[in-house]
């Protein structure tokens, strides 16, 4: 299956546990950089981040509460610093 998502960078909120680990692994299997977000569950993330750079996609975990805007605007700052825009 190709979504059209091979080099779109996208930000997935609660990406570390359950379906939203699934949908970070599942996003990256078809191309996606995937940032992973995370607030408590940093050991779920970097897991995530592993499983995703094993089977040979792109990821990288990025803390935030997103019920805080300073927080959110900060942790969007940085995916941007980092792979220059965020499409999804």
């Amino acid at each position: 299956m190709d979504l059209g998502l091979k080099g779109k960078v996208v930000l997935v909120t609660g990406g570390a546990r359950d379906v939203g680990g699934e949908i970070s692994r599942f996003l990256a299997a078809e191309g996606a950089v995937v940032a992973v977000n995370f607030n408590k569950s940093e050991g779920e993330a970097l897991s995530v981040v592993r499983q995703v750079a094993d089977a040979g996609g792109v990821a990288n975990a990025y803390q935030a509460d997103i019920s805080n805007h300073a927080k959110v605007t900060a942790m969007v700052a940085k995916i941007r610093a980092d792979y220059g825009k965020i499409d999804i």
